[in-house]
């Protein structure tokens, strides 16, 4: 894991990057925050360790910078302040934590990897609830939201059930019957009523996923066969 590492005081910074070195983390150091800012826009850093008082830029501001590039990355502000302000401030611009000089290098070490996991945690959530229909298309399981190129996607009430059964059974073949049942819960409806409303789903998706499996039903195709 690669972190960015930025305090002025010398003694300070050094002990820092040797213990977090030795812990097996590679650390890239700086004592001033325009070199901070150079290096994150041209290097991917997987955690920020940042003083508030720097030189030629404030921790705070390089926060608030780091914040609008990477903000799912874990960010801990480290400074002697001690008044309430400056706190609110960082945790307001989108600090993870807050650690409070001096500080025992053990205690740094627990909150980046307590905040590491929570990070690797919720990508690993992200990546079980997102459904990929196609290249444009996902499906968030967890919100239940149809994507296009990142954008939400809206249908009628029917045609979001129907979707979401087509998504549930993708490389299935789903008779009329399995449709009637679902939408209509077993109302008596004709099949060109359930071909009407599959018709008009399909006119709604910019990707043709679904398709007609003649004489047996209809069929919404994996991603990797669209």
């Amino acid at each position: 894991m690669k972190i960015l590492l930025l305090e002025d005081e010398y003694m300070l910074s050094r002990s820092i990057r040797t213990y977090l070195l030795n812990k097996g983390y590679f650390v890239d150091h700086f004592d001033n925050g325009i070199d901070v800012m150079n290096a994150v826009k041209s290097q991917k850093y997987d955690f920020y360790v940042l003083d508030i008082n720097t030189p030629l830029m404030s921790g705070l501001e390089c926060l608030k910078e780091i914040v609008k590039l990477h903000p799912g990355t874990p960010k801990i502000i480290i400074s002697a302040y001690h008044d309430i302000d400056s706190i609110t401030e960082a945790f307001d611009l989108g600090c993870s934590d807050y650690l409070k000089k001096p500080f025992n290098l053990k205690e740094l070490e627990l909150r980046i990897d307590r905040l590491t996991s929570q990070v690797l945690a919720k990508q690993e959530v992200e990546a079980t609830t997102i459904v990929k229909l196609s290249k444009e298309y996902t499906f968030d399981t967890q919100t239940n939201l149809l994507y296009y190129k990142d954008e939400v996607q809206t249908f009628t009430k029917r045609e979001y059930a129907l979707l979401v059964l087509f998504i549930s059974n993708r490389g299935q073949i789903i008779p009329d019957e399995s449709i009637r049942s679902f939408i209509w819960d077993g109302e008596d409806v004709e099949n060109s009523t359930i071909r009407s409303l599959v018709n008009r789903l399909r006119s709604k998706l910019h990707v043709d996923l679904i398709e007609n499996v003649r004489g047996f039903g209809y069929m919404m195709r994996k991603g990797d066969d669209v």
